[in-house]
């Protein structure tokens, strides 16, 4: 076992940002206890660019291992898809969807989420307050905050998806939830950040949506308090390659290289002209 700095990823490009960890954790021994950090900014909001030959391997090799794709696994932060087919409804309208028709629907499909999910978690967080439980529309409180004239505290902006009082358990393997918080930063020019903890995350099996998903709530929360969405910064404290034995990720790890490599050279060189 072996404990090295954090590696940082730093792009411009989700899937070349998703592609540049996926490397990275196929080469890493498994005990190795060094950190991720992968930061995605510099793009034109909404959303940052994605790149259509990496993100289709990604959901063919997914759906070859009867994985979750790309997109399913992103609806499990933020269900995207359905907030612009329902013309981008407010914050109060889209998690009475979610939670009444959206929820039941997903606990149906899938035993899996019967544990929850986690824009349930960021939508009906139920904890302890005096004098008994209170359930918390997390969303809603940060986007009224944000909303404010007056700088708030980012102490404040804060979305916990773990519960110790569901998840502390005994069970050897969970499966959810991977991503514990979610911090909201900003600055002073109408921009902010979304900044996600994950203690450990399966680089292949469900990184790029994570990735997808947290973007598509940045783009969320920049559409109810009209700030841009600039930046998503994730931790990963320990990254894995997946369930997955290498040998059955070859030739995506091979196509991430290549992509990776590429897009590295040519920046060098437009760099270089200017």
């Amino acid at each position: 076992m072996s404990i090295n700095a954090p590696a940082v990823i730093e792009r411009t490009n989700l899937s070349l940002a998703w592609a540049d960890a996926f490397v990275a954790a196929a080469e890493t021994r498994r005990r190795d206890l060094r950190p991720l950090i992968i930061t995605v900014g510099g793009f034109t909001p909404p959303l940052p660019p994605e790149n259509p030959s990496i993100r289709k391997a990604v959901d063919d090799h997914l759906a070859k291992l009867g994985m979750n794709s790309v997109d399913i696994s992103g609806m499990m932060i933020f269900p995207y898809k359905p907030w612009v087919r329902r013309s981008m409804p407010n914050c109060t309208d889209f998690t009475k969807f979610c939670l009444s028709r959206l929820l039941p629907r997903l606990k149906k499909l899938d035993n899996r989420n019967q544990k929850g999910t986690y824009f349930e978690r960021m939508m009906d967080y139920t904890g302890a307050r005096r004098p008994g439980l209170r359930t918390v529309n997390q969303l809603e409180f940060i986007i009224n905050l944000m909303r404010k004239p007056r700088r708030q505290r980012e102490s404040a902006l804060q979305i916990a998806c773990f519960d110790p009082a569901k998840d502390h358990t005994g069970q050897p393997v969970r499966g959810f939830p991977c991503l514990q918080q979610v911090g909201i930063s900003y600055d002073d020019n109408g921009k902010f950040a979304v900044n996600a903890y994950y203690p450990t995350q399966y680089i292949f099996d469900r990184a790029y949506g994570n990735y997808l998903g947290l973007c598509h709530l940045g783009h969320f929360l920049a559409k109810e308090t009209g700030l841009k969405f600039a930046r998503l910064t994730c931790f990963i404290g320990k990254p894995e390659l997946g369930k997955v034995p290498k040998r059955d990720l070859k030739s995506l790890i091979d196509l991430a290289k290549a992509a990776t490599t590429a897009n590295s050279i040519v920046s060098a060189l437009q760099k270089g002209d200017d």
